[in-house]
């Protein structure tokens, strides 16, 4: 019964009266094939190959033939005889011809080829077995033929699963390859994936601090310098642990000392405890960064850099965080506060040599033109050079020097020291536009000047009115026999700052936790906003008044 309705299924189809020996040896052929015994199976499916005798049966006869014919690894045979059959759109296994045909391709190395056939596959089991071939055939091709090709395939999920593994095994991303990285993080490529997590224990709070300690080389922390500031930032860090814990919060810190060394960095990053980690702090320099940035989007874990206010190479990345404000930022609020607070519209720009206040000067000129002011000057300075930039725009001359806003870009001390003698000697009445990290030069009496003329921008800036400040500091004292320095505040801070956006209660998308918490008071700072930003964008202007400092509205 089954024969009589094949035979009647075969005639239709192919509108050619095939005898029923005919189809024996037909059938009889692709059993041989799932033997192995491909070269009898060619013999016998050689003679139904003839398109005038045997219509489309000849078809189906010349697909397995090719299909023989590829498993016995003669992949130019198979070629010549799919050519014809991969385009014959009126037959039924198109794109069975059409797989076949790319696999022979990526057997002789035409990749390209496979994937414009592939392309062309409709089918969906069909289409979906030809992309688990372009995975398997292309996993280890270069990242540069994959970014060379992505527009024309990047519908191919194998394609793209292989181009996303490859970019992963890389230890430093470019630009380019970051941007893909985060498109395709988000994508979802079914039982294809090979990405596993390890397991987490969701009520604990697991953080990795990645610092260089011996940030001038070396290894071991037993001779660091009193005044290290790596280490006083780790002090705040472990200081905020301990009490966090005291306070019932379940936290599992761990420190790693990366020597600002890129093969000590990679054998970090193998530690099981940093791939389970919630949250890493750390390093501060690009070398080492751009591994950790790298490791951070692969495995789907929040890194943060707390020092710098830099996030050029943050481009196309989900996964990276300034917890300081960055350039754009900071350029914005002190334009914002110039063109709403103070009068006149011409700008005098001073900076340091640092990559930070280059950009900022940068920044803040291009974006200040914009809105109607005139930058009369744009300098370089250093200690020696300050004198010689106030004499340029003649603040010697009071309300005839040539600027209305004068704004100076360094955290040096060698630059703040004559700045301020100048200011007080003078008594310019001009405003003044520099960094907080001036409020804490010990030379510096702000309150004995005349004209209250400075305005501090802050970079997560201390709020010194905070009784929380006070309970800190003096439980630092009693502990270290001495006050926190900057940089310990500035760690205390930060650990306070990621439990309240990471734990078991509010869960572990800091990404989401942000966006919902909005704009957040500072437990010893002016306060954060990440709502979509990977970088703090609350930047307060401050000023003294009787002693306070005050953020201006």
């Amino acid at each position: 019964m089954k024969n009589f309705l094949l035979i009647c299924f075969l005639f239709v189809g192919f509108l050619t009266p095939i005898s029923a020996q005919d189809l024996l040896s037909y059938n009889r052929a692709k059993t041989l094939i799932d033997y192995g015994n491909y070269s009898d199976a060619m013999n016998l499916l050689r003679p139904y190959m003839d398109e005038n005798q045997f219509g489309q049966f000849s078809y189906y006869a010349s697909y397995h033939f090719a299909r023989a014919a590829y498993k016995s690894g003669q992949y130019l045979l198979t070629e010549s005889v799919l050519k014809n059959l991969a385009t014959i759109s009126n037959w039924g296994n198109i794109d069975k011809a059409r797989y076949l045909l790319a696999l022979a391709y990526f057997q002789e190395g035409r990749n390209i080829d496979a994937l414009d056939l592939i392309s062309k596959i409709t089918e969906s089991q069909v289409k979906e077995q030809a992309e688990n071939a372009t995975y398997n055939f292309l996993k280890n091709a270069s990242v540069g033929f994959f970014t060379g090709n992505i527009r024309k395939y990047s519908d191919n999920n194998g394609f793209m699963l292989a181009l996303k593994e490859q970019i992963e095994r890389q230890t430093i991303m470019s630009s380019e390859e970051r941007a893909i990285y985060h498109e395709l993080a988000g994508r979802d490529f079914g039982a294809k994936s090979t990405t596993v997590k390890p397991a987490k224990n969701n009520q604990v709070l697991d953080i990795a601090v990645l610092l260089p300690f011996n940030y001038s080389g070396g290894k071991g922390v037993q001779n660091l310098e009193h005044n290290n500031f790596i280490f006083e930032l780790y002090q705040g860090l472990n200081f905020a642990e301990k009490e966090l814990k005291k306070q019932g919060i379940q936290l599992n810190l761990q420190s790693f000392d990366t020597e600002r060394n890129t093969t000590k960095v990679q054998s970090i990053l193998a530690d099981p405890f940093i791939k389970k980690a919630d949250i890493i702090i750390g390093p501060l320099y690009p070398e080492e960064s751009e591994l950790v940035m790298t490791f951070a989007e692969r495995n789907q874990i929040p890194f943060i850099n707390p020092l710098s206010n830099i996030n050029d190479r943050f481009q196309g990345l989900k996964y990276a965080y300034l917890f300081r404000p960055s350039i754009s930022s900071l350029a914005d609020g002190i334009i914002d506060f110039s063109r709403k607070n103070l009068v006149g519209r011409r700008m005098a720009i001073a900076y340091s040599n640092t990559s930070r206040d280059e950009q900022l000067a940068k920044s803040i000129a291009e974006n200040a033109q914009k809105l109607g002011f005139t930058i009369v000057r744009n300098d370089p300075v250093n200690g020696r050079s300050i004198n010689d930039f106030v004499d340029r725009i003649q603040l010697k001359n009071g309300d005839n020097a040539l600027t209305d806003i004068i704004i100076i870009l360094s955290d040096d001390p060698n630059v703040a020291s004559p700045t301020f003698g100048f200011m007080e000697s003078q008594n310019v009445k001009k405003p003044v536009i520099v960094m907080d990290s001036w409020l804490y030069f010990n030379f510096a009496n702000f309150e004995m000047l005349e004209e209250q003329n400075f305005y501090f921008v802050g970079n997560n800036a201390v709020n010194f009115q905070k009784p929380s400040l006070t309970e800190f500091r003096e439980a630092f004292y009693q502990e270290y026999i001495g006050y926190p320095s900057f940089n310990a505040h500035v760690g205390y801070e930060l650990m306070h700052w990621i439990t309240k956006n990471i734990n078991p209660s509010v869960g572990f998308e800091l990404r989401r936790n942000l966006d919902q918490n909005g704009f957040q008071h500072g437990t010893v700072t002016f306060g954060f906003d990440f709502r979509s930003s990977n970088f703090n964008k609350h930047v307060p202007i401050l000023k003294l008044d009787s002693g306070i400092i005050m953020e201006q509205k």
